[in-house]
C-alpha cells in the first residue's frame, strides 16, 4: 500500500468537507497525518479541483510541501552501473511513509538506466507494503529477459528486508510505425491558458487545474521549464504526477454530495494498491502537457482510477490506471 499523495489524503484527521464525514490521512491502520499544505490560489473552486477538497475548503492538510523541483530531481539521481541491492533517498512526508509517486518515478528511471537505450513501454507496480521515508531503502533487480529489441525487469523496493513496492517494467528499442491511428484531441480541451493557475504541495513547478470529463475527474496542466533535457526524467516526472491525484478528488466529491458512508465518528483512510503506466509517445515535460483524471467506478472499499496524458498540440502520449484501497479508521483516542 503506498503511503502517497492518495494515502496521505487530501484532508486531514481535523478536517471536514462541507456536507460529508472527516477525511483522515495515513496509510491502513496507521496514524493520522498532520502538518498543514496551503493552495495558494484565490478561488476557492480552484482548490477544490486540485486537492480533491470541498468548495469552502482552505487549507490541504496532510501533505508538507516540498521545497523545489531540485528536492525531487536528487531522489531520482540514479545510475544503472552499481550493484544490487541498490539504496535510493526518499522524499519527506509529512505522514512519515514512503511516497508512491517518489516509487513510480524512481522505477521508471532506474529501469532506463539499467537497460541503456531502451525507453519504457509500461510499467505496473504494486504496493504490498507501507514503508517510513526515514529508513534505508534498497532495490533488488532481477532481469526477466533482455532482447535485441526488448527487456523486462522486475524492481523490488525494500525495507528492512519487507517489500514496499514491486515494478515489472517493460522496455522497448524505438522502431518505425508500421501503422498507426491515434485518438483526436480530448472532449473538453480547454488549453493552459483557460486553468487555473494553484500551488500545489506534491508539485513545485507550473500547475493549472480546470474541471476533469465527470464529477470525479480533474484535468491538471503542468510545465517544468526547468527540468533537465532527459526523456527518461521526463516520463518519471509524469508518472510522480499521475499518483496523487485520484483518491482525494473521488472521496471528496462523494463527500460534497453527503455521500460517505461512514459512522460520524469514523475518518476515512485511503492508499493506492496497484498502478500502471504505458507511454505511447515522448513527452517533454518543459512544455504544458496535460494530466486528465477519471473514476469510472468506486465501491466495495476500492476506487478505480484512468488517466491520460496529452502534449500541448493535443497528441496521446500516456495512459495510466490505478485501484486505491478506502478504510474506515476507528475515532482518536482522547489524550
Amino acid at each position: 500500500m503506498s503511503t502517497s499523495a492518495a494515502a496521505t489524503g487530501a484532508l486531514g484527521a481535523d478536517a471536514a468537507p462541507p456536507s460529508g464525514p472527516a477525511l483522515a490521512a495515513g496509510r491502513p491502520g496507521g496514524p493520522a497525518a498532520a502538518g498543514p499544505g496551503h493552495l495558494a490560489a484565490d478561488p476557492a473552486v480552484t482548490a477544490a479541483l486540485t486537492a480533491g477538497l470541498g468548495p469552502d475548503a482552505k487549507d490541504l492538510r496532510g501533505l508538507s510541501p516540498f521545497s523545489s523541483l531540485a528536492e525531487v530531481l536528487a531522489v531520482l539521481d540514479l545510475a544503472g552501473d552499481a550493484t544490487p541491492p541498490l539504496p535510493v533517498r526518499c522524499l519527506p512526508s509529512a505522514h512519515g511513509g514512503v511516497l508512491g509517486a517518489q516509487l513510480l518515478a524512481q522505477q521508471i528511471v532506474l529501469a532506463e538506466r539499467l537497460a541503456p537505450g531502451r525507453t519504457t513501454q509500461t510499467m505496473h507496480t504494486v504496493f504490498p507494503n507501507p514503508g517510513r521515508f526515514d529508513a534505508p531503502v534498497d532495490v533488488d533487480v532481477e532481469w526477466l529477459q533482455a532482447g535485441r529489441t526488448y527487456a523486462t525487469l522486475a524492481l523490488t523496493f525494500r525495507q528492512d528486508g519487507r517489500p514496499i513496492s514491486r515494478g515489472d517494467v517493460l522496455l522497448g528499442a524505438h522502431e518505425r510505425d508500421f501503422v498507426r491511428h491515434e485518438p483526436a484531441r480530448p472532449d473538453g480541451w480547454s488549453g493552459p491558458d483557460a486553468a487555473a493557475p494553484v500551488d500545489h504541495p506534491m508539485l513545485p513547478w507550473e500547475v493549472r487545474v480546470a474541471p476533469g470529463p465527470s464529477p470525479y475527474g480533474l484535468d491538471l496542466w503542468q510545465r517544468i521549464p526547468d527540468a533537465p533535457a532527459d526523456p527518461a526524467l521526463a516520463r518519471a516526472l509524469v508518472a510522480f504526477t499521475s499518483e496523487p491525484l485520484l483518491v482525494p478528488r473521488v472521496t471528496t466529491a462523494h463527500a460534497d454530495r453527503g455521500a460517505v458512508s461512514l459512522a460520524p465518528d469514523q475518518r476515512l483512510s485511503a492508499a493506492i494498491l496497484a498502478q500502471t503506466i504505458t507511454f505511447a509517445e515522448e513527452v517533454d515535460a518543459r512544455e504544458w502537457h496535460l494530466v486528465r483524471i477519471d473514476s469510472p467506478h468506486a465501491g466495495n472499499g476500492r476506487v478505480l482510477g484512468r488517466g491520460e496524458v496529452y502534449r500541448a498540440d493535443g497528441r496521446l502520449c500516456a495512459v495510466f490506471e490505478c485501484v486505491g484501497m478506502l478504510r474506515a479508521l476507528a475515532p482518536k483516542r482522547a489524550t
